[in-house]
């Protein structure tokens, strides 16, 4: 840095020895008296040399090390400074700590200088030959950007007179031996990662399993924006176990690093799609064709359901062409309690396998009381002609509904009617749609309540007609509070002026409901105490805080 001054001196003596000449000459920047300072120390060179390899997006394993200091790079528009800086602790978060040797130079005449971070890394012990960081900062051009809101370059104006702090986040990797936590570089801001692993079968059409080859793609999802890229067409180590060929042809399980969700998802809410592409492997089998990719949604619950004990993690198992054969691979387990691959809060028919669906219909043949005619699933998988269902959430039988289909009155057979009010199938708005509870092709919301998220009380919104959860389709009908009271659970209904209930249908569990208590409305489990024209009510519970709670009603308006 005193280097870097002595030049800078240089540079405007040699100014005023010049100011005479020529304004066809060209003239070195001159410097402003003033200063800017950023809380970096100055490195010494062969730290710079002996490092400068080490500036890549490999992210380190994370560790139970304190940091103690922080490589930086800065460049400005007076020349760059590569600092070393010891870095403090206030008991709360961790932060560079102030160098007077780093004084930004401000140009003349200005206020202002552009100043860029290029390099940030965070070190137990002071660097040197051998010592490895302990966190990063990922950069734009490097795979890891999209796991954090600002990769560096980070551009920013230091003003004459000021002293700068940033929040820069850095990156470290959860190998699953340990979980830390850090704040560290002005505020740091520390993002674990997590593996997620896939290994795949092929089968050709006469029943031969192979090893596959394959491409993985993994996107973040983003409800109302744009879908993140994670990673495109990464494939998985291949090889035979002899040198000449003449062994056995072998796939290593493909894991990659995924973040937990990032922005304010719950733990049940999709955020990964991870998508599999069979691939050709001439030297093993035939070149598929026509194979589909395998698609794959994954929550947070999800990703933390493939971690085992002792620091292990199971591999998602993908069967390409090769029939029903993947539930040979699936032992019973507490979790899959039919051996059906699918677990058992997710299983649409507990005890079968959900794959057999002769008549695909979308119910499975063990669940289906028409498994040779394809039917409708509220009718329990038989044509809507066998009367075993209510279709149209209405309240009225399939038998005794002249409309089926079409939500109306129990005063108009279940029709709507012509000329008069408008009576269409509600549902009170919560956090999980009915369709990710039960393998039904309707619309609507159950609400978990939680009192650690929810509190003693929360109001809910009733929407009518909004098909495929799309409140923008629907009409807001009115308003459901629900709170809490001790064991005590109340339920305060409020119409908008004009509406009125033709049918009322509730359905309150501890635990997630499935099947008909989902999308068969008139089977809900509380329709003997409530009516249409009783719009408060309170029930004892004897379990826990968190309940499932379904309101359904035909509202009329």
């Amino acid at each position: 840095m005193k280097n870097l001054k002595l030049i800078l001196a240089i540079f405007m003596a040699t100014g005023l020895l010049f100011s005479s000449c020529s304004k066809d000459e060209t003239n070195e920047p001159s410097v402003n008296e003033e200063m800017g300072s950023i809380s970096i120390g100055a490195i010494l060179n062969d730290l710079v040399n002996n490092n400068r390899q080490a500036i890549t997006d490999v992210i380190p394993e994370c560790s139970d090390e304190t940091p103690m200091y922080a490589w930086v790079v800065l460049t400005h528009e007076m020349g760059t400074e590569d600092v070393v800086i010891p870095i403090l602790f206030d008991g709360e978060i961790y932060f560079t700590d102030y160098d007077e040797d780093l004084e930004i130079p401000i140009p003349a005449n200005e206020t202002t200088t552009a100043v860029s971070l290029t390099t940030f890394m965070v070190y137990a012990e002071e660097p040197g030959e051998g010592v490895s960081p302990i966190w990063v900062a990922p950069t734009d051009e490097g795979e890891y950007k999209n796991f954090v809101n600002d990769a560096l370059p980070i551009n920013f104006d230091l003003r004459a007179g000021s002293k700068k702090y940033l929040d820069v986040e850095v990156l470290c990797f959860d190998d699953r031996d340990v979980n830390l936590y850090g704040y560290q570089f002005f505020d740091l801001i520390p993002i674990e990662l997590y593996e997620f692993c896939v290994f795949a079968n092929y089968c050709t059409d006469n029943g031969r399993h192979f090893t596959a080859n394959y491409n993985v793609d993994i996107d973040y999802i983003r409800e109302g924006e744009d879908d993140i890229n994670l990673y495109t067409n990464r494939s998985p180590e291949t090889g035979n176990t002899e040198d000449d060929n003449s062994g056995d042809w072998y796939a290593e399980p493909l894991c990659l690093a995924i973040p937990s969700p990032m922005y304010d998802e719950l733990d049940t809410d999709i955020y990964l799609r991870v998508t599999v592409t069979l691939a050709d492997w001439d030297a093993n089998y035939e070149s598929p064709e026509g194979e589909e990719s395998e698609v794959i949604f994954l929550s947070w619950e999800d990703v933390q359901s493939y971690f085992g004990d002792n620091s292990t993690i199971d591999y998602e198992h993908i069967f390409f062409n090769c029939g029903d054969d993947p539930i040979l691979d699936c032992p019973i387990t507490e979790g899959d309690t039919d051996g059906d691959c699918i677990p058992n809060e997710d299983d649409v028919c507990p005890g079968y396998n959900d794959k057999d669906d002769m008549d695909e219909d979308g119910v499975p043949d063990g669940c289906d009381e028409c498994p040779e005619d394809a039917g409708d699933p509220l009718d329990g998988g038989c044509p809507i002609d066998d009367c075993t269902g209510d279709a149209d959430n209405d309240g009225l039988n399939d038998c005794n509904d002249d409309c089926p289909y079409q939500a109306g009155p129990e005063s108009n057979n279940g029709c709507p009617e012509e000329g008069g009010d408008i009576c269409e199938t509600a549902y009170m708005e919560g956090d999980t749609a009915l369709n990710t509870l039960a393998n039904a092709n309707r619309w609507g919301w159950a609400e978990h309540y939680q009192t650690s998220i929810d509190g003693a009380s929360e109001t809910y919104d009733i929407w009518a007609g909004a098909g495929q959860n799309d409140t923008s389709k629907g009409e807001h009908i009115g308003t459901a509070e629900i709170s809490i009271d001790g064991d005590e659970i109340t339920l305060e209904i409020t119409l908008n002026p004009n509406v009125s209930l033709n049918d009322l249908h509730i359905n309150l569990s501890e635990n997630a409901p499935s099947g008909n208590d989902v999308f068969a409305p008139g089977q809900y489990n509380l329709n003997d105490e409530v009516d249409e024209n009783t719009l408060t009510y309170t029930w004892d519970r004897g379990y826990s805080d968190d309940f499932y709670i379904i309101i359904h009603a035909v509202a009329c308006y």
